[in-house]
C-alpha cells in the first residue's frame, strides 16, 4: 500500500493487486450478513494492534503525513465559515462550531502528546476499509493516515459503526472508558466530523448533508459536549 499526494488529492495505490482475489471480501458486507459482534471485536483488536506497532515504529527520514492537531481544527473552523456566505450554514450553527473549536483546542493544549497517546493513526478505519480473508482482517486505504492522538481512530469507528456494535468494538480494543477518556473521545469524534465537513464545504454533493445533518451535529452533539453530556452511543 502506498499513499501519494498528487495535485492536492490524496490517493492510495494497491502494492499488489493480486491480493484482491475471490477469497477476500470487504468487512462491511460481512457485517451486514453475519458474525457482527465477532467481527467488530476483531476490528477493535486490530486497531489496538496497529497502535501498539505505531508506538514502537520509527518513521524513516523525510516521512510526512497529515497532522490532526489544534491547527487543523482551527483551519477547519475558518473554512466552515464560508458556508455562511453560501447559505448552507446558519450563523447560530457557526457560532457553536467556533465555541466547540475553542473547547477542543483547550483540551488538546492540556493533553500531552506522549509516545503512548500520540502517533501515526489510520484516520479512516471503517468497515469498508477492511478486507477479510480466512477470518483475518486486513486494513486498506491509508490515504488519510497521519499524526494524531491514538483515540482519534476509536472515535471515528464509534461514530460510524451501528449503535448496537459499539460496545463490542470497545471490548475488542480493550478501552477502559473512564469519564475523562470518554469525554476526550467524544471531542475527537466532533473534531473529525468538523474537519471532514470543512473539506466538503464547496462540494455541491454535500449540500443536502449540510442542510439536514449539520444543524443536528451543532444543535445536539456539540452542545452536549459543551454540557459534558455523553453522546457516543447516540451520534
Amino acid at each position: 500500500m502506498q499513499a501519494n499526494m498528487e495535485n492536492g488529492a490524496l490517493l492510495t495505490e494497491m502494492a499488489d493487486k493480486a491480493l484482491l482475489n475471490y477469497d477476500i471480501e470487504v468487512v462491511s458486507k460481512q457485517l451486514i450478513r453475519h458474525n457482527e459482534n465477532q467481527l467488530t471485536v476483531k476490528m477493535g483488536a486490530l486497531q489496538q494492534t496497529l497502535h501498539a506497532h505505531s508506538q514502537k515504529w520509527v518513521p524513516p527520514a523525510g516521512f510526512r503525513r497529515l497532522i490532526y492537531d489544534e491547527i487543523t481544527i482551527a483551519q477547519a473552523c475558518e473554512n466552515l465559515g464560508k458556508g455562511i456566505q453560501s447559505g448552507i450554514i446558519g450563523n447560530d450553527d457557526y457560532r457553536i462550531v467556533c465555541d466547540v473549536t475553542k473547547l477542543i483546542c483547550s483540551l488538546f493544549a492540556n493533553t500531552p502528546k506522549t509516545k503512548a497517546s500520540w502517533g501515526l493513526v489510520h484516520a479512516d478505519f471503517l468497515s469498508g476499509n477492511l478486507l477479510i480473508r480466512e477470518g483475518q482482517l486486513i486494513p486498506i486505504d491509508f490515504s488519510l493516515s497521519g499524526w494524531a492522538y491514538y483515540l482519534l481512530d476509536p472515535a471515528i469507528c464509534l461514530c460510524n459503526l451501528k449503535k448496537h456494535l459499539r460496545k463490542a468494538f470497545i471490548a475488542g480494543y480493550g478501552l477502559q472508558l473512564t469519564e475523562e477518556r470518554l469525554y476526550f473521545i467524544e471531542a475527537l469524534a466532533l473534531y473529525i466530523i468538523l474537519v471532514a465537513a470543512s473539506r466538503q464545504i464547496n462540494n455541491i454533493v454535500w449540500k443536502s448533508w449540510f442542510e439536514k445533518r449539520f444543524p443536528v451535529i451543532t444543535g445536539e452533539f456539540c452542545q452536549k459536549l459543551q454540557r459534558h453530556i455523553s453522546f457516543i452511543y447516540d451520534i
